[in-house]
């Protein structure tokens, strides 16, 4: 049967694989596997179980619920899930079910719904998360009062009064709160003996605006939290040895940088200095390959196995699993040569259940056993056998440092060699995203058009060394500015079949805000489609969720008045809105706090003033994460968009 070209619509037919959790013993793996119902405009997502030895795949729950977050108990006997929607409430609450089959028992619910939940190593008790009113509920109005600066996040919406803190319970008890107090605990964990639990916060009166986080011990039963450390780190995840005498963290120790590589760090779990252990690991930990055909999986977590300490992370273009010796340092790749989402270990550490994607072909369950790597689900194998999907052609060129960079092309579906073909510049999110080796539906679709797809990590992406990353630190709209004009200049010079006269450019957050800046620079794109951007650095930084943290990073601005207002306008496209003649569309998610809605707004009502054609297609119910989690529905009417605009004027 003869291959087609990719549709919108194929994205209701995808299958996204995330979350591989192996039995303890090896023998079993759990994942969670989500579909798209298109009907009824909503994600579904269910527990399956994989065979270790034969690789048959069993649906492990079914039904009208939404069930992620599956973890094995130290015996492998039981298996923990989150739920929601099955029974009538809308949050996410937690059960319990055997293994050997029965119903699933809810063990847990809470009037915010629960998240992050973990076995304590006795087998009994069960650790989670839930947000708390720190004061008493406010009843009889809908009349927010804030009193901190951090009020909102995006996708999580407003939870002033509320703050996320640790429970536990057990099998047929009642949930005691743990901890409580004007503080969000994180990246919590058992201690060995279950007797205590180590979290991360900071209860500074600067928690909000300061990069520090310690970690605190407390009592499994509750009590007084004990810090372990001192300060002085930016602190995001840890666990503890499984002789409990040592812990392990992920974080940096230069919290006034902007863009520190995070390492790991090892330190006695009764406290002590911390000595890093990655010194000459020149990677960021915890950072991912992009893709929109993906269900994240939080893989940030240290995992301990004997005398080393796993962890996954990008090396453009891949995303490899890692093991660090704890005396040593020495840091050795297990996984490479792939883009792996997420991963866990058997108890001895002699198997490896991970997920991994490329440039074609969206996360599937593998296995690594004896060395040897097995695919163990193939979701996705139905319809990929239906498409004609290109794959990227990598390169690499040398940016104006004389520092080697990669590039990525993606010629036409249908191509012919003899033709020139417009081409279209996609630019990523952060400014410390990564291009690689991940599947994107976009760029497939742009190239089911009969267009190409240029794309390239400039300074300040993740993935390389972390000069290179903090590159655009203070620098925005300069360097990477820059790094996409001579990407796109290689690009054109190697393949002489690009239409330099017929190119559009797009991207969506920090990719929106450059495509906003780039054509207030130039006008040698014909077409710019710019999602969930910034226009105006000055306006953003009140109101957006993290824009108050922001301004050093954009401009070098110390303060936010006077003639630092003066500086973070210079780094902004409004600023420039006049020299705009590129036609410009618009898209954002009227509920998106990272980026907010008046910035679409503004740089509509700019463009329409100077005469620039534009449009503003705004997307109600939606945050930030559109393009990625948005209601399938709105996800589809987005390509549509998108391509409507690049085909009216490319």
């Amino acid at each position: 049967m003869a291959k087609r070209s990719i549709k919108v619509e194929d994205l209701r037919r995808f299958k996204f694989v995330s979350d591989p959790q192996i039995r303890p013993d090896g023998s079993k793996i759990a994942f969670v596997v989500s579909t798209i119902n298109h009907d009824e405009d909503r994600y579904e997502r269910h527990i399956w179980v994989a065979d270790a030895e034969t690789g048959e795949l069993t649906q492990f729950t079914g039904g009208p619920g939404s069930d992620t977050s599956p973890r094995w108990s130290p015996d492998g006997s039981r298996l923990l899930f989150l739920s929601r929607g099955r029974e009538p409430e809308k949050k996410t609450q937690l059960f319990v079910i055997n293994v050997s089959g029965g119903e699933a028992v809810k063990v847990a619910e809470t009037e915010e719904g629960v998240g992050g939940p973990q076995w304590a190593p006795n087998g009994r008790d069960i650790l989670f998360t839930s947000k708390v009113w720190t004061d008493k509920k406010p009843e009889g109005t809908d009349v927010k009062v804030v009193k901190r600066i951090r009020y909102k996040m995006n996708a999580a919406g407003f939870f002033e009064g509320r703050r996320s803190h640790l429970f536990t319970v057990r099998v047929g008890g009642k949930p005691r709160q743990v901890t409580e107090g004007e503080y969000d605990a994180e990246a919590a964990t058992w201690s060995h003996d279950s007797k205590s639990i180590y979290f991360v916060t900071s209860m500074a009166e600067d928690a909000d605006t300061s990069r520090i986080r310690d970690i605190y011990r407390v009592p499994a039963r509750g009590g007084e939290p004990v810090k372990v450390t001192e300060g002085g780190y930016s602190i995001a995840d840890l666990s503890v040895s499984p002789d409990g005498s040592t812990l392990v963290f992920v974080g940096y120790d230069r919290p006034d940088e902007l863009a520190a590589d995070n390492d790991l760090y090892v330190m006695p779990a009764e406290g002590g200095k911390p000595r890093c252990i990655t010194p000459g690991f020149k990677r960021s930990l915890l950072m991912g390959v992009g893709s929109d055909l993906k269900v994240s999986t939080s893989t940030s977590t240290p995992v301990w196995s004997g005398d080393h300490i796993y962890f996954v992370t990008a090396d453009t273009p891949h995303c490899n699993v890692y093991k660090a010796h704890v005396e040593t340092g020495e840091v050795e790749t297990i996984l490479g040569g792939v883009t792996v989402d997420g991963f866990s270990l058997s108890g001895d550490g002699s198997k490896i259940a991970y997920i991994a994607m490329d440039n074609t072909h969206p996360c599937e369950l593998y296995l690594r056993e004896n060395g040897e790597d097995r695919r163990l689900s193939g979701f996705n194998d139905k319809l990929l056998d239906e498409l004609n999907l290109v794959e990227p052609e990598h390169f690499t060129f040398k940016n104006r440092l004389g520092r080697t960079v990669d590039g990525w092309v993606i010629r036409p579906t249908v191509f012919d060699p003899s033709k020139r073909y417009p081409c279209v510049l996609e630019m990523h999110g952060g400014p410390r995203g990564v291009y690689g080796n991940g599947v994107f539906q976009e760029f497939q679709l742009l190239t089911a058009e009969g267009w190409a797809v240029i794309y390239t990590n400039p300074r300040g992406s993740a993935g390389y060394e972390e000069e290179y990353t903090m590159g655009v630190m203070r620098h925005y709209g300069e360097v990477d500015l820059d790094d996409f004009m001579d990407f796109t200049d290689e690009a054109i010079r190697r393949y002489k079949w690009i239409d330099e006269d017929r190119l559009g450019l797009t991207g969506g957050s920090y990719g929106g805000y450059t495509t906003n800046w780039i054509i207030t620079q130039t006008d040698r794109f014909k077409a710019a489609v710019t999602f969930r951007s910034i226009c105006n650095w000055v306006s953003k930084f009140g109101v957006s969720d993290i824009g108050f943290t922001q301004p050093e990073s954009i401009s070098g601005a110390k303060t936010y008045w006077g003639e630092d207002l003066v500086k973070q306008m210079l780094h902004s496209p409004l600023y420039y809105v006049d020299r705009v003649k590129t036609p410009c569309l618009i898209v954002h998610s009227e509920e998106d706090y990272r980026c907010p809605m008046d910035q679409g707004e503004q740089w509509f009502t700019a463009l329409k003033l100077n005469g620039v054609p534009t449009e503003l297609v705004r997307f109600p119910g939606e945050n930030h994460e559109l393009s990625r989690s948005g209601k399938p529905k709105h996800r589809e009417e987005r390509f549509r968009h998108l391509i409507r605009w690049f085909r009216e004027y490319l």
